[in-house]
């Protein structure tokens, strides 16, 4: 762990604010690394509802890798969850190209592949879930462009693992021990 310490912790040299080596997103549950790509987190709006992460590449290309991640029912199965939303996008003028379940990093994922014709866009979603979390990896660029940015999207999302503590069934709270009493002498 001394590899990662910083002369003062969550400073600009430590780990823990560096997206490259995957802790800066402990706070949000997840890990992600961006280590061996161009890419950087932007800014997001402060009025979004929505629990969002983005990426853009360096050199200012058009492609954008959000992350989101949501609350669900423990019992809910990642295929409900994703064909309640899948059903919708023909009508925000979204074909879907392919789906298909798989498993990353230990956790069930599908990836979703999709074109936008009308706007000339290509997107690629992975959906993980695990427990009462989903996360929602949204890859997005011009079509022209769209094979160069998976790349490094592909990258970015094959390093995303749910922090330990998320992936562990909650346990009961165990019971202090009675404190000792002391004598005053």
């Amino acid at each position: 762990m001394s590899a990662l310490a910083a002369p003062f912790p969550a400073t600009s040299s430590s780990a823990l604010t560096n997206p490259e080596k995957g802790l800066y997103f402990l706070h949000k549950g997840f890990t992600l690394k961006t280590e061996g790509t161009s890419w950087i987190p932007v800014a997001t709006s402060e009025q979004s509802l929505l629990d969002t992460v983005r990426f853009a590449a360096k050199d200012n290309g058009k492609g954008v890798l959000s992350i989101r991640t949501d609350k669900v029912a423990k019992t809910a199965s990642l295929e409900l969850y994703t064909r309640k939303w899948m059903r919708d996008y023909p009508n925000y003028g979204f074909e879907v190209i392919s789906a298909k379940n798989f498993e990353l990093n230990g956790s069930p994922a599908l990836v979703v592949d999709m074109l936008s014709r009308s706007k000339n866009k290509q997107i690629r979603q992975v959906v993980l879930k695990n427990q009462d979390r989903v996360a929602i990896m949204t890859c997005l660029d011009d079509k022209a462009t769209f094979s160069k940015s998976l790349q490094s999207c592909n990258q970015i999302m094959k390093s995303f693992s749910w922090n330990e503590e998320e992936k562990k069934p909650v346990a009961a709270p165990s019971t202090p021990a009675p404190a000792t009493p002391t004598t005053k002498q």
